[in-house]
């Protein structure tokens, strides 16, 4: 893939740093991110319990003023005292009929002296009775001001406040729904939500008092019959000033929504309506009946902004406490530590490459000594003692060893060139050995014996072809050439064959079958001819006829020559001994002196290693139906 091992190492070395230095970003930006998602999720839900329990506390305030309205029985008998004498009229009707006196006229110290009396006394109660009342609520407001404003209503149509609005007036009971609503559930105290409070406004300089809650509960006489209603009122934004400084103040740039118990937003006061139905369905799940502390994130359905939001509910207020605040705020300090984290991680990245490059650099640079070296190599020096002198110290233990190793190179190469040396003496020797087995006296002999019959008898056409052949035979064993062509190795062999078929006639019939194709391949000379010699020596041993067969085959990417004859085939002891030979003949690196008769089958095996090696084929084995077959071959040359 690389074109140099410096490069290789190179960008090996760099990979490695950058793999190691993107986990271990990745790993603190996720733990990172982790840890500050868990310190915000904590934080929100410690925001949201104190905001929580601080609006119950105010709630809780308005609650302990309406209940010592509740439980004070001056309030209540003044309250009842004040309410009932509305119920006298203020001017009683002149008497008429039996009642008058003759002439119409009233007696003295009469009716009407006594009504004037009464009126001016109720009056006086009243006073009595309001100024009592006043002082009464006052002292229960306190001047720590839980509350700005008392109301007691009656349910004669009057009602009698105290605090910055201190009058009675009257008042249409369908205009106050909390009155029927006491009556008819009666469940101890009701919290409006904030309402646009028009009269309260008026004492307050800023906008933000635009709007209060009330709290309201049932009053009841001594006999536990309610004679009225109390209504303790406040300032929204100080009920809800633990949430306004939680706007103001917090960390993450958060916000907060209050909502009630259907999941109506009533703080802030002025609110995007949109979100109304949004919390509506995000709070309908939650259990009214006992508080609810809860975490997770969320999409704004507004902007589509991922947020992280944590709910809270209080049974006590029946309002939600929502908190957000937007993963984009929230990770701001995140990614500003990471941009910087990054500043200090790039020179720090860059520092590692330049180390990189300098390591691969001082341990290609010997390689590259010693790569020039044996580019520069000569066999001249092969045995010589002038690239021994040439030493190297590179720091690297390992590539002192290798240069060290290349230095004894030359007298391992010389050592290889003795024994390949040797090898092509062992095939010349086994050429000599072939030309010296055909030339044997027994073979000549027959020939010549042949020659001279065919001669005396004047079979010149035989004698000619015959001489023929035996020029062409001997003229092919002379050959210098190491491997021909197989068409000419199977020339050869027919030659051979013919001089035999000349001396023994119809008694012997051969048959050479090899493919076209196979004819121009390039083989080991002499490898077919001495097997055909072998054949038809153990062959003829049998009765006549003799009858040998050449066949050739190309399989896969090999050429394979298969020799058969069909006399007795070899011994068993003898196989045997000659399979064993051949399995030693694998082991041994060296080759031993062909001390064989002729060309033998041990001497074909043994050229046929040296060329082919592993690739070479040599199988030797009896027919079924009687005779011997050996096949040999070799990997198929490729132009």
């Amino acid at each position: 893939m690389f074109k140099s091992m410096k490069t290789a190492l190179f960008l090996t070395y760099s990979s490695i740093i950058l793999i190691v230095f993107a986990t271990f970003v990745l790993f603190f930006y996720s733990w990172s991110t982790k840890q500050l998602r868990g310190q915000a999720t904590s934080t929100l839900e410690s925001f949201g319990v104190s905001i929580q329990d601080q609006l119950v506390q105010q709630i809780e305030q308005l609650n302990r003023v309406s209940l010592n309205v509740m439980y004070s029985n001056l309030v209540k008998e003044r309250f009842a005292s004040y309410m009932s004498d509305y119920n006298v009229p203020e001017e009683s009707s002149p008497p008429t009929g039996e009642s008058a006196g003759e002439n119409g006229a009233l007696p003295l110290g009469g009716r009407e002296g006594d009504d004037q009396d009464e009126a001016s006394q109720q009056r006086i109660r009243q006073n009595n009775d309001a100024k009592v009342l006043t002082d009464a609520l006052t002292a229960i407001i306190g001047p720590s001001r839980l509350a700005e404003q008392i109301y007691l209503y009656s349910f004669n149509g009057r009602y009698y406040g105290t605090g910055f609005d201190n009058r009675e007036r009257d008042y249409e009971p369908r205009e106050k729904p909390f009155i029927e609503q006491l009556l008819q559930e009666r469940p101890g105290k009701l919290v409006s939500d904030p309402n646009l409070d028009l009269q309260l406004s008026k004492y307050y300089s800023s906008d933000v008092g635009k709007y209060s809650i009330s709290l309201y509960r049932l009053l009841y006489d001594e006999y536990n019959s309610p004679i009225g209603a109390i209504e303790v009122k406040q300032y929204a934004h100080r009920i809800f000033a633990s949430a306004a400084d939680f706007e103001d103040s917090n960390p993450y740039n958060g916000n907060i929504y209050v909502l009630n118990r259907d999941g109506r937003i009533i703080y802030p006061f002025e609110h995007d309506s949109e979100r109304n139905e949004m919390f509506r369905s995000l709070v309908a799940p939650i259990d009214k009946s006992e508080d609810y502390s809860g975490s997770f994130p969320f999409t704004d359905p507004v902007t589509n902004e991922k947020q992280l939001l944590s709910l809270h509910y209080s049974s006590a207020t029946g309002w939600h406490t929502v908190l957000t605040t937007s993963e984009s705020d929230l990770f701001r300090p995140l990614k500003k530590f990471t941009f910087q984290l990054f500043g200090t991680a790039f020179v720090l990245l860059a520092l590692g490459i330049g180390l990189s490059f300098y390591a691969a650099n001082k341990i290609t640079f010997p390689i590259y000594r010693i790569r020039r070296a044996v580019r520069n190599f000569s066999f001249e020096h092969i045995g010589s003692h002038i690239i021994a002198q040439q030493k190297m110290k590179s720091g690297f233990i390992e590539l002192d060893e290798l240069h060290d190793a290349f230095q004894s190179m030359s007298e391992r190469l010389k050592q290889s060139l003795d024994n390949l040396l040797l090898a092509e003496a062992q095939s010349l020797q086994a050429q000599l050995n072939a030309l010296q087995s055909q030339m044997n006296p027994h073979f000549l002999y027959n020939t010549l014996a042949n020659l001279q019959e065919m001669a005396e008898q004047q079979m010149n056409g035989p004698l000619i072809e015959t001489i023929e052949h035996m020029s062409d035979f001997l003229r092919y064993m002379t050959s210098k050439e190491r491997q021909v062509p197989l068409r000419d190795e199977l020339t050869h062999t027919i030659n051979y064959l013919e001089i035999n078929k000349i001396r023994f006639g119809e008694r012997l019939t051969y048959r050479v079958d090899v493919p076209e194709e196979l004819l121009e391949q390039t083989v080991p000379k002499l490898v077919v001819q001495p097997l055909v010699e072998n054949s038809l020596k153990f062959g003829t041993s049998e009765a006549p006829p003799w009858r040998i067969d050449v066949i050739g085959a190309m399989t896969d990417n090999c050429w394979q020559i298969e020799v058969r004859d069909y006399g007795g085939g070899f011994a068993p002891d003898k196989l045997t001994r000659l399979l064993d030979r051949l399995a030693s003949l694998e082991k041994e690196s060296s080759l031993p002196a062909l001390e064989l008769n002729g060309m033998g089958l041990l001497n074909i095996y043994l050229r046929l290693n040296l060329i082919y090696g592993e690739h070479k084929i040599f199988e030797i084995r009896n027919l079924p139906e009687g005779g011997a077959s050996v096949r040999i071959g070799g990997r198929l040359h490729k132009e």
